[in-house]
């Protein structure tokens, strides 16, 4: 018997939404925020992609022998986990030198932060998601 078992970490972005797994260009199923599953294939060359919408990870190929097994972690984009706390305290900064300053101090920080987001659902939109094999 020859297994894949993915894990998805446990993130609140995409937290109600699903990834789909693609394994040789066909879907095999979906998992949920904090899930693992395991998944039985044929011994060989394989592929593997995470999807949700339009985004993706990159496409990670793998060699998998018969009576053997392998992990893959998938997890959001870097530094998506600081991406709330940051917006939270840009916005509070802004709220906070609006009444000090006719500049709105926070938007100058607010840009990057929006930058780095517009990339990864434009540009950088097959690297969205992380795929790593453990």
């Amino acid at each position: 018997m020859t297994t894949i078992k993915i894990r998805r970490t446990n993130d609140y972005i995409n937290l109600l939404r699903d990834y789909r797994l693609y394994i040789d260009g066909q879907i095999v199923g979906t998992i949920g925020n904090g899930q693992t599953k395991d998944f039985e294939i044929s011994q060989g060359r394989h592929t593997l992609i995470a999807k949700i919408d339009w985004c993706s990870s990159p496409e990670v190929s793998f060699e998998i022998n018969d009576n053997d097994s392998t992990k893959f972690l998938i997890s959001n984009f870097k530094y998506a986990r600081l991406l709330i706390p940051y917006v939270t305290v840009i916005i509070a900064l802004s709220f906070l030198l609006a009444f000090k300053s006719h500049f709105y101090f926070g938007l100058i920080f607010f840009f990057p932060g929006f930058i780095y987001l517009l990339y990864f659902i434009t540009l950088g939109r097959k690297n969205y998601l992380t795929l790593k094999e453990l």
